[in-house]
């Protein structure tokens, strides 16, 4: 019997080609463990037709209809039985299987072009599983503020492995295969670029909308946000698949963000300025610990290791800059005692506001000293008591509850 794949092109769409097909009495069909036989009326063939996209088996009777199909994507088994009286081919995937026997046909090439194809079908899907598994982690850490980059890398060589398995399919489509790389390369394209735009917006408008003096807020949602910026810059020359829509809404984050880090750089560099040029304790202090927390809050956010931002500060240039700020606490806190001290006889509660700001001041500059210049605290702590028992005996002065009147 001739048997001609083509034929059968009518009940194939969607441009799927008819390759290889057999010819048999009736199919055995295994679902979940329990077979039945599949067989046309009176003297009609059971057909099983390969095409370059799955295994079809058509019952004579009914031409015009598939009764089974399997994706060439989900095989798993194809296996060939040569008995004594007939040879056998098992397809199958997962929990069903069929089992032919034909009576026309070239069953080895058959069987061979399925396996080959099946084969390809499942590296490539492979591939392109792994590639989504690993953007959803991706996507996670973009999210999540943590480094990304090796993730990425790592992504897209999956799905170049994808598509290089694809290109060079020996049977089958390719072209149809590609397209299943294309598809997955673009919904990469687009969750990675979704991905960074949301972070990047968020940060953005957690940093405009930071309060004027939180530095520490801004800096590190600025930061964030001109990271994005960074990532997302040249994007459709780099990417293939990006929708316009993205497009526009990376264009509109890279324009919303630009200005903010140079005007933040002049505004500390002009607090820096101002805190050299203080010429009173009050005033050096204040303008110095505004200088350091604006300097302080960028080195926290890794301002100047962040891609494109202006260079604001070494670290020991803040070294410095977290030394006078010391001095000008204490400084300010020695003057503050002082006239503690001399308000006291006069006016207790005055004299233990003083105390109290003294010690806020000397609070501060401990802090920043432990930080920065690794500073043994025990002279600050041993001040502080010092101050502590001065609050303590001007409350009692001033009368306060439990004090004798």
């Amino acid at each position: 019997m001739d048997l001609d794949p083509g034929a059968f092109a009518e009940l194939l769409q969607n441009g799927e080609q008819p390759q290889h097909v057999l010819a048999s009495d009736s199919v055995e069909h295994e679902t979940d463990g329990r077979t039945t036989t599949v067989k046309p009326d009176g003297d009609h063939a059971a057909y099983l037709l390969v095409t370059d996209e799955r295994v079809n088996i058509i019952l004579g009777d009914q031409p015009d209809e598939v009764e089974i199909a399997f994706g060439m994507d989900a095989i798993t088994t194809c296996d060939v039985d040569s008995g004594l009286l007939n040879e056998t081919v098992v397809v199958g995937h997962g929990n069903e299987s069929i089992t032919f026997s034909p009576t026309a046909g070239d069953l080895e090439t058959t069987a061979a072009y399925i396996e080959t194809v099946s084969e390809t079908y499942q590296s490539v899907d492979d591939a392109i599983e792994t590639a989504m598994d690993r953007l959803d982690t991706l996507e996670e850490r973009i999210r999540g503020d943590e480094p990304t980059e090796n993730r990425m890398v790592r992504t897209r060589s999956k799905l170049s492995e994808a598509r290089h398995e694809a290109a060079n399919a020996e049977k089958g489509s390719p072209e149809k295969l590609g397209e299943r790389v294309a598809e997955a390369e673009r919904e990469f394209e687009r969750r990675y670029v979704t991905a960074w735009l949301e972070r990047g917006e968020a940060a953005l408008e957690t940093a405009t909308s930071a309060a004027e003096d939180d530095y520490a807020a801004f800096c590190t949602a600025y930061t964030t946000a001109a990271t994005a910026v960074d990532t997302l810059k040249n994007v459709d020359e780099r990417f293939n698949h990006v929708a316009e829509t993205l497009i526009d809404r990376v264009d509109a984050l890279v324009e919303d963000a630009d200005g903010f880090d140079t005007r933040y750089v002049e505004a500390s560099r002009d607090a820096l300025d101002g805190a050299s040029d203080a010429d009173d304790p009050e005033a050096a202090a204040t303008r110095w610990l505004e200088a350091y927390r604006r300097f302080d809050a960028a080195h926290e956010a890794d301002w100047d290791r962040t891609a494109d931002l202006p260079e604001l500060s070494t670290d020991d240039e803040l070294d410095g800059i977290a030394e006078s700020t010391v001095e000008a606490l204490v400084e300010y806190a020695e003057s503050l005692e002082t006239d503690g001290e001399n308000r006291e006889d006069d006016d207790a509660e005055a004299a233990r506001e003083r105390y109290e700001q003294a010690a806020e001041q000397l609070r501060q500059a401990r802090d920043i000293a432990e930080k920065w210049a690794e500073t043994d605290a025990d002279p600050f702590e041993t001040e502080l008591a010092t101050l502590d028992e001065k609050i303590d005996r001007t409350k009692w002065e001033w009368g306060s509850p439990g004090s004798a009147e």
